[in-house]
């Protein structure tokens, strides 16, 4: 009985020896280990594949999982047809709009050299319209009236010389006429002995083809004498202008040749305004060119559109690694972003949760000191990255140590694997020692 009441004596000596025990170590209890040491999980590095933006049904599967892949290599690969046929429509509107172009140039190119030179010609015609207004408006010059003198007296020798060819028309008539009434005597003769059976066929036949090449050359004779009289009155009336013209030099201009001269030059001015106007035309068609272009453009920026959906609807591996999951099969439907394959990247990682008093101990990029303890040897780890854990994590890690709210942050570290290192494998990381 003694014995028993003497138990929890005993037993509050010994609790009271290991407090003072854990005193002695400076506060090294199980809180403050805790805090120093920091245990994370070995965890494999996966990355889920799925089509980016894209939905559809899956005509191929090219993988399985346990398959080894390769960084760009096809996984699967969603229906094109759809999106086919929209490629090609959209490449015939552009052709349709390359053949608009080139016509609309082609035109365009046509219509500025004609305008060009028309443009000249109107400059041209202003040109002689204003010289021929400036001479009506000085009067003629000596030299002027002289040379339309000569020009009258050119003109009346042109009309002798049509009046003799009137002439010799007139006596090739008359030769003519003797030859037709000759060999039309000869005929009648000829015939006359052929009827009475005097002659032969064939001196009839000469006496016919004589009086039909008579009667041919009469024509002849008698056109060009039409011909040469109206020589004459074209020569005569030629004769009568040049003394017209002849009489206005020697009097002046009157009121209606000022009036006509201005006329002239005001036409060849509204010649050349319609010309211009012709100018907003050409810059028109420019204008539709580059409203076609600027089609042509946005169709083009439509196709590259088309092709980059086309391109997403073919999943290729994004890292080197192991398939561990095929989600759907070949004809199965996938909306966009749902993860279809699922690739184990080989590479391997664990967290740990650092509250701010030793978060200054590890950096990014940072080599980290990695305990394995099923192992029982230490690997080397590097930092990615260090982020802000969530609010509950934070409050966990206050609460461990029994202390009042502090901020906690995620560090991940990336081990390089190896043949003995297993994903679920718990690791240990001091928090007081500054990384590396």
């Amino acid at each position: 009985m003694k014995i028993v009441k003497l138990i929890p004596i005993v037993v509050l000596i010994v609790a009271l020896g290991v407090g003072g025990t854990l005193l002695m170590m400076h506060g090294k209890d199980a809180v403050s280990m805790a805090a120093l040491k920091k245990e994370g999980v070995l965890t494999i590095d996966t990355v889920n594949s799925s089509f980016e933006g894209q939905a559809g049904k899956i005509t191929s599967v090219k993988v399985k999982e346990e398959d080894q892949v390769k960084k760009g290599q096809v996984l699967m690969t969603l229906d094109t047809q759809d999106i086919n046929l929209q490629i090609k429509n959209v490449k015939e509107q552009m052709s349709q709009i390359d053949v608009q172009i080139a016509q609309a140039q082609s035109e365009l190119t046509s219509q500025s050299h004609k305008l060009a030179e028309q443009k000249a010609n109107a400059q041209l015609s202003i040109e002689a319209a204003k010289v021929a207004q400036q001479k009506v408006l000085t009067g003629a010059r000596p030299e002027d009236i002289q040379s339309q003198e000569i020009a009258v007296d050119s003109a009346k020798k042109s009309v002798e010389v049509a009046n003799n060819g009137v002439n010799a028309a007139q006596t090739g008539v008359a030769t003519a006429q003797q030859a037709v009434d000759y060999a039309q005597t000869s005929y009648d003769r000829t015939k006359s002995l052929f009827d009475n059976g005097l002659a032969t066929q064939a001196s009839l036949d000469t006496a016919q083809n004589a009086l039909d090449t008579a009667q041919k050359q009469l024509q002849s004779t008698q056109d060009q004498l039409v011909s040469a009289q109206k020589q004459v009155e074209v020569a005569g009336n030629q004769v009568r202008a040049q003394e017209t013209a002849l009489e206005k030099l020697q009097n002046g201009a009157t009121s209606e040749d000022r009036s006509a001269a201005q006329v002239q030059v005001d036409q060849a001015q509204q010649g050349l305004k319609q010309i211009e106007q012709g100018q907003e035309d050409i810059s028109n068609g420019k204008y539709n060119i580059d409203l076609l272009k600027k089609q042509q453009d946005a169709l083009q920026i439509n196709l590259d559109n088309l092709n980059v959906q086309k391109g997403r609807r073919v999943l290729t591996a994004s890292a080197d690694g192991k398939v561990t999951r095929v989600v759907p099969k070949a004809g199965e439907n996938v909306s966009a972003g749902t993860p279809v394959v699922v690739i184990e990247t080989g590479k391997m990682y664990y967290d740990l949760y650092v509250g701010e008093e030793n978060i200054k101990n590890f950096q990014a990029g940072a080599k980290v000191s990695t305990n394995v303890i099923s192992l029982g040897k230490d690997v080397q780890g590097t930092v990615r990255y260090i982020t802000s854990a969530p609010q509950y994590a934070a409050l966990r890690m206050s609460r461990e140590k029994g202390q009042a709210d502090t901020t906690s942050f995620i560090v991940r570290v990336d081990v390089k694997r190896t043949s003995d290192l297993l994903p679920g494998m718990t690791v240990e990381v001091p928090t007081d020692e500054s990384t590396n």
